[in-house]
């Protein structure tokens, strides 16, 4: 199958490890540093289990797999899949208008999953209400041929050590994923059994609900990191911490619930397992230690748009987003 990795950080790197096969072509977007070094020496990754190591190789171009600075450069545009695994800050008009000139009737696209995207909402509120959806899709980067969603969310915890070396420091769910649209089952169950090969791929009952997990649990505590400054180990260890964690979690949950999507995991199951990842410090916060940009107002947009919708406070998380942006010069 031919593979579009748009986005090659920690996640693309892993993802494309764990598709890489004389049987598939992948093709990896790229950039900076990062990008000059992987054509140069190849992606250096190392997979642990916390502080053990499982597995480590070199990924080399070759001809089943190339890197590329953007699609302009692309020597064959043709996809079964494309993956977007770029930072929200990154997931921009001007990119998805790329991403969208390479989309063809068949092809299988899985977009990011910290945030909760245009198919999600026009499932639930927009549903054969175009006029509505187009009143407000300026919250949304839309991708074309909405019915070529596979839902997959992200669940490990993976870093870029130094340009061209990603550790992944834990691995807790893997790759969930399940196709939105009988369309693409085939294409999501093929995915499902390559990626089975190499890392985790749990079988998804309502997709609806496993995004929803996954960008819950990505804001809350990214959140509560960057208003405690704490790494994994410390948020585990702190009450308060976790307890504010909670409390996140359960303004948005009663929403979710409100709605009829079931969730299969409570609270302190969620929690337990990314804290199973004790060596890793959340994104977010590594963002505002190294001063780059910190991208949680992207998280909170389309949480704010599901709590507009319903007629819907969250006081107590709204009030810590609060305090994060002053924090962060961004309120």
């Amino acid at each position: 199958m031919k593979v579009l990795i748009y986005g090659g950080g920690a996640i693309g790197c892993h993802l494309a490890y764990c598709l890489y096969s004389t049987k598939n072509q992948i093709s990896i977007i790229a950039r900076g540093d990062h990008l000059s070094k992987i054509k140069e020496n190849g992606i250096n990754l190392s997979i642990f289990d916390n502080n053990i190591l499982i597995n480590e190789m070199n990924l080399k171009e070759n001809s089943n797999i190339k890197f590329y600075p953007n699609v302009d450069n692309l020597e064959d545009k043709n996809f079964d899949y494309i993956f977007i695994t770029v930072k929200l800050k990154d997931y921009t008009y001007n990119e998805i208008n790329k991403i969208n000139s390479l989309i063809n009737p068949d092809t299988a696209i899985i977009p990011p999953c910290t945030g909760l995207p245009d198919w999600w909402f026009n499932n639930f509120f927009f549903k054969n209400k175009k006029k509505k959806f187009n009143e407000i899709k300026n919250n949304f980067f839309v991708i074309k041929n909405i019915e070529n969603v596979i839902g997959m969310s992200m669940w490990l915890s993976s870093v870029i050590i130094e340009p061209g070396t990603v550790h992944v420091k834990h691995i807790q769910r893997g790759y969930p994923l399940k196709e939105i649209n009988d369309k693409m089952k085939l294409k999501a169950d093929t995915l499902r059994d390559f990626i089975k090969q190499k890392c985790i791929s749990p079988n998804v009952d309502n997709i609806y609900s496993e995004i929803y997990g996954k960008v819950i649990n990505s804001f809350a505590f990214n959140l509560i990191a960057l208003d405690t400054e704490f790494n994994n180990y410390q948020l585990k260890n702190d009450s308060n911490s976790i307890n504010s964690i909670k409390r996140v979690m359960s303004e948005f949950d009663k929403i979710i619930l409100s709605l009829k999507i079931p969730i299969f995991q409570t609270i302190e199951e969620r929690i337990m397992q990314t804290l199973k990842s004790t060596k890793h410090t959340l994104s977010m916060l590594t963002d505002y230690k190294l001063n780059k940009p910190v991208e949680i107002n992207y998280s909170w947009k389309n949480l704010a748009l599901l709590l507009s919708l319903t007629n819907k406070k969250a006081n107590y998380t709204q009030e810590i987003y609060n305090r994060v942006c002053k924090k962060l010069g961004k309120y």
